[in-house]
C-alpha cells in the first residue's frame, strides 16, 4: 500500500510505500540528517500536522533530550509511514548568501559560471563576462547532507566503502549539472566558457573523487590539493565541449579554495598592511596575510554556529532566534513568526545576554544552584550543556586566530582589517561577539562582514585574467598546523573563558 506525504511550507507531495522510513522518503528533497539519519543527533525534526507516527521509547528519549515530546513533533529518521501525512519541516527554506553585485571586469567574452561548492549550500550563479553582470543565481543545499551534515560525517561514510564515496562524488556532480541546467534556462543562454568551482578541501575532494582517508588522520595532509581540470563530457553536464570546468586548488589540508577565493576577492595578496580573513563555520578557516606572507590555519570549531548539537539549535530559517536584545531579552525570529529554536547569531545574542544579567558567570556555569536551562520563550531555552558546546566552538576559533597572529609575529594593532566571512559572520553582532571573547579586535571599526567572499571570488575568478594570479597567492601561503603548536592546549584553555 502507498501513502501520500504533503510536506510544508511548499506543498510539495511524496508517495511512500507503507513502513518506508521517513528519513529515506525525505532525501530526495534536500532534507538535512546532521547525523546521516543514524538516529545519533536528533536534529531532523519534522512537525506532523496530520497522520499518525508512532514512536518507540528511544524515539521518545531523543525528542525528550531535545524538548520535543510535547506538541506532534518526530524525527525523520526514527519514523515510519503508516498513513498519509502532513508534515512541516522547519528548515526547508535556507537563508543562503548569493548576492547580486556585478563582479570585477575584465571584458572578456562568452559568459561563465561560479559555483561555490559549500558542505551545506551550493551556490551556482551565471555571470556575463562582457558586464559583469550577474544574469541567474541558483541556491540548493547540498544533496550530500543526506549522508551527513559536515565534512567529517562525510569522510566516515565515504571511506566505510569505495561505493560511498563514488556516491557522494555522483550526488554532488549531478546536482550542480542540474542546477547549471535551471541557470541556462533562466538566464536564456548558451555561450559558457568557463565553470569555476571553489569549496573546502573536502567537498574538493569528493567532487573529484579524490580519496579522503588523508583527512581523516593526522598529519590531516593530502598530496592531491591542486587545481582540478574536467570535461563537460566527463561529468555528464549539459555545456559546450570547449568550455573549461576548472575546481580551484586548496591553500592546505582543511583551508580549502574558498579561502583562495576571498583572498583574492579582498586582494589581500596585494595589500601593503597586514589583513586578516576569519570564515566562521563547523571547520573555521583564518587567514592573516598581505602582499609579502600569507599565513593560513583551520580549527574544529563544531557545528554550534550552525545549530548542531545545541539542544533547540536549528539554521538559520523560517522559525528560528535570531537576535536577542541585551536590555530586556526581547527576541526576533527569522519569519517574524513564532520561535522553534535558535540559530547561531541568535546564541551568541543569547549567551551574551545571559552573562550580562548576571545567570551565567565567566566559567559558563549557570549561576543559580540545580538549575539546567535558561528560557528565551515559553518554548525555547539555552540549556548549561549548550553553554558548553558554544564555548568549545569560540574557543576553537579565538585560538587558532591568536596562533595565527603568533605564527606571523604580529599583535591586533598590526591588522588593518579583520573580515568576517559566511553565514553567521554576516548576520552576528560584532559587538557582542567581541564581549563574549568570540572576535578579538582593537576595535569594531576594525572589523568588516564581508559576507560569502567564496562567491564573490569565485565569480572574479571566471575570468582568465583573474586566474593567473593563483600561482602568486600559492607561493605565498604559510600554512600553520595548530595541533602541532605547543601553545595550544594553554591558549585554548584560556579561551573557554567568557
Amino acid at each position: 500500500m502507498r501513502y501520500t506525504v504533503k510536506l510544508l511550507p511548499g506543498n510539495q507531495v511524496l508517495q511512500a510505500d507503507e513502513g518506508a522510513l521517513l528519513s529515506d522518503v525525505l532525501r530526495e528533497t534536500g532534507v538535512n540528517f546532521p547525523c546521516g539519519g543514524k538516529g545519533i543527533c536528533g536534529n531532523c525534526l519534522v512537525e506532523l500536522l496530520d497522520g499518525d507516527i508512532c514512536m518507540d521509547k528511544r524515539h521518545r528519549e531523543l525528542l525528550s533530550r531535545k524538548q520535543r515530546l510535547s506538541g506532534q513533533w518526530r524525527l525523520a529518521c526514527f519514523s515510519r509511514v503508516m498513513s498519509d501525512l502532513v508534515l512541516r519541516i522547519p528548515w526547508r527554506e535556507d537563508a543562503i548568501l548569493a548576492d547580486q553585485d556585478s563582479v570585477q571586469l575584465y571584458h572578456e567574452s562568452g559568459d561563465s559560471i561560479a559555483v561555490d561548492v559549500g558542505s551545506t549550500t551550493v551556490v551556482a550563479q551565471l555571470i556575463d563576462r562582457r558586464s559583469g553582470k550577474v544574469l541567474s543565481s541558483v541556491a540548493e543545499s547540498n544533496c550530500q547532507s543526506q549522508k551527513g551534515a559536515d565534512v567529517i560525517s562525510r569522510i566516515a561514510y565515504a571511506i566505510e566503502k569505495e561505493e560511498h564515496a563514488e556516491e557522494l562524488m555522483t550526488l554532488i556532480r549531478r546536482q550542480i549539472g542540474n542546477m547549471i541546467d535551471t541557470l541556462l534556462h533562466n538566464g536564456g543562454r548558451e555561450e559558457v566558457r568557463q565553470i569555476t568551482l571553489v569549496g573546502n578541501s573536502v567537498m574538493h575532494h569528493l567532487f573529484a573523487g579524490l580519496d579522503v582517508k588523508p583527512f581523516a588522520a593526522y598529519p590531516f595532509q593530502s598530496n592531491t590539493q591542486g587545481l582540478q581540470s574536467f570535461s563537460a563530457e566527463s561529468l555528464g553536464w549539459n555545456v559546450p565541449s570547449a568550455c573549461k570546468i576548472l575546481f580551484l586548488p586548496n591553500l592546505s589540508h582543511f583551508v580549502g579554495s574558498d579561502l583562495l577565493a576571498g583572498i583574492y576577492h579582498l586582494q589581500i595578496h596585494k595589500q601593503n598592511k597586514w589583513q586578516a580573513l576569519l570564515d566562521l563555520g563547523t571547520n573555521g578557516e583564518i587567514v592573516i596575510g598581505n602582499r609579502e606572507k600569507i599565513f593560513c590555519t583551520s580549527t574544529a570549531a563544531g557545528p554550534a554556529f550552525e545549530g548542531v548539537n545545541i539542544t533547540q539549535g536549528m539554521r538559520a530559517v523560517n522559525g528560528a532566534i535570531y537576535k536577542v536584545e541585551t536590555d530586556n531579552g526581547q527576541i526576533s525570529v527569522i519569519g517574524d513568526t513564532s520561535a522553534d529554536g535558535i540559530c547561531g547569531s541568535g546564541l551568541v545574542d543569547a549567551i551574551h545576554y545571559f552573562l550580562r544579567q548576571g545567570y551565567i558567570d565567566c566559567s559558563g556555569t549557570l549561576c543559580e544552584e540545580g538549575q539546567s536551562e535558561l528560557a528565551l520563550t515559553d518554548k525555547v531555552a539555552v540549556y548549561d550543556r549548550d553553554v558548553r558546546e558554544f564555548q568549545l566552538a569560540k574557543a576553537a576559533i579565538a585560538t587558532g586566530f591568536q596562533l595565527l597572529l603568533n605564527k606571523a609575529g604580529l599583535q591586533l594593532t598590526d591588522l588593518e582589517h579583520i573580515y568576517i566571512a559566511g553565514g553567521l559572520g554576516t548576520y552576528l553582532d560584532v559587538e557582542k561577539a567581541m564581549e563574549i571573547g568570540l572576535l578579538k579586535a582593537v576595535s569594531k571599526s576594525q572589523i568588516r562582514q564581508e559576507g560569502n567572499t567564496a562567491l564573490k571570488g569565485c565569480r572574479e575568478l571566471t575570468y582568465l585574467q583573474a586566474l593567473q594570479e593563483i600561482p602568486e597567492i600559492l607561493t605565498l601561503i604559510t600554512h600553520h598546523a595548530l595541533e602541532s603548536d605547543s601553545h595550544f592546549q594553554d591558549v585554548y584553555c584560556d579561551n573557554l573563558f567568557f
